[in-house]
C-alpha cells in the first residue's frame, strides 16, 4: 500500500493528491469492515437464558422498543394493537447486514475523521493544527448524535404517523390489529440513522470549508441563513408527516441550529485567516 506523501515545501501535483486521497479512502473502508466485524461480535448481555448475545442482535430490539408502539390510536379514533411479523424466511440475514453496516459506520467514524484531517493538515498553519483533536472528537460525536436522534426521535415520529394512517387503507374486517414487517422497519430505521449521522456531519464540513477559504466567507450573509432555515424546515416537513407541524419544527430546528453555529464560527475564522494572509503578503513585499 502506498503511503501518503509527507507534508513538505513542494506543492503536490493533482495526481499525488488523488493518490493520497485513494489511500486514505482505502483505510476508511478497511476500518469500516473491521469495525463491522468486531463491534457485531461484542457481547451485549444475556437473553432468554443465553450467556452470550452479540451486540448486532440488540439493535433490532432497541429499534422496536423505541420506534414501534405496541398500541396506537389511529386517525379513525380506534385503538389498534401493533403486531410484529416476519416477511420471509431469510430476513434475519438482512437484519444482520443492516445492523453490521451501522456498527461499522460508527466504529469507522474516528478513522474517517483522522484521515480527513490528515489530508487537509498540510495546508494549515501551525496554530490551526491544534484543532485536530477537537475536530476528530466533534466528527465522531456529531455522527453518533445523528444516529441516536434518528432512532429515538425521528423514526418513532415517522413510524407512529404511518401507523395512524394504516386503517384508512385496509378493510374493517381485518379487525383492530396493525402488522409491522420486521426487516422493513429495521432497514428503514438504520438507513435513517446513517443518513442523519452523515447529515449532522455537514455543519463540520461547512465550517472547514469556510474557515480555510475553500468557500469565500463573504458569500455568506443573512439571506443565506434564511434560505438554510427554510431548507431545514422543508427537510423536517418531508421527514416528519406529523400533521400538527411539531415534528417538522423539531427536526428543522435540530438541523438548522448546528448549521447556523458552524457558519457563524466558520465565517469568522475564515475572515481572520484571510486577514492574516494579507498581513503576511504585505510583510513579504516590504
Amino acid at each position: 500500500m502506498a503511503e501518503p506523501r509527507p507534508p513538505g515545501d513542494r506543492e503536490a501535483t493533482i495526481w499525488e493528491h488523488l493518490e493520497e486521497l485513494a489511500v486514505r479512502l482505502r483505510r476508511i473502508v478497511i476500518a469500516f469492515i473491521v469495525s463491522a466485524a468486531v463491534f457485531s461480535a461484542l457481547p451485549a448481555g444475556g437473553h432468554g437464558g443465553s450467556l452470550y448475545v452479540p451486540l448486532i442482535s440488540r439493535l433490532p430490539v432497541i429499534i422496536f422498543s423505541h420506534a414501534v408502539p405496541s398500541q396506537i390510536k389511529a386517525f379513525d379514533g380506534k385503538v389498534y394493537n401493533v403486531t410484529i411479523i416476519p416477511s420471509h424466511t431469510f430476513e434475519s440475514i438482512d437484519i444482520i447486514m443492516y445492523s453490521a453496516m451501522l456498527l461499522g459506520a460508527i466504529g469507522a467514524a474516528p478513522v474517517a475523521a483522522r484521515e480527513i484531517w490528515a489530508y487537509v493538515e498540510p495546508a494549515l498553519y501551525p496554530h490551526e493544527k491544534a484543532f485536530a483533536r477537537k475536530f476528530v472528537a466533534l466528527f465522531v460525536a456529531a455522527f453518533i448524535f445523528g444516529v441516536v436522534f434518528a432512532i429515538y426521535i425521528v423514526a418513532p415520529l415517522i413510524i407512529t404517523m404511518m401507523l395512524k394512517m394504516y386503517p384508512f387503507f385496509v378493510p374493517p374486517s381485518y379487525g383492530l390489529i396493525i402488522t409491522v414487517n420486521i426487516s422493513d422497519t429495521v432497514d428503514f430505521t438504520l438507513k435513517l440513522a446513517v443518513a442523519f449521522g452523515l447529515l449532522f456531519e455537514l455543519p463540520l464540513v461547512v465550517y472547514l470549508l469556510l474557515a480555510y477559504g475553500i468557500i469565500d466567507p463573504e458569500m455568506i450573509n443573512k439571506d443565506t441563513l434564511k434560505y438554510i432555515l427554510l431548507g431545514s424546515m422543508i427537510v423536517g416537513a418531508i421527514i416528519s408527516p406529523d400533521p400538527s407541524g411539531l415534528g417538522m419544527v423539531l427536526i428543522g430546528i435540530s438541523l438548522y441550529l448546528p448549521m447556523h453555529i458552524a457558519i457563524t464560527l466558520g465565517k469568522k475564522k475564515g475572515l481572520e485567516r484571510r486577514a492574516l494572509e494579507e498581513i503576511k503578503a504585505l510583510a513579504s513585499y516590504a
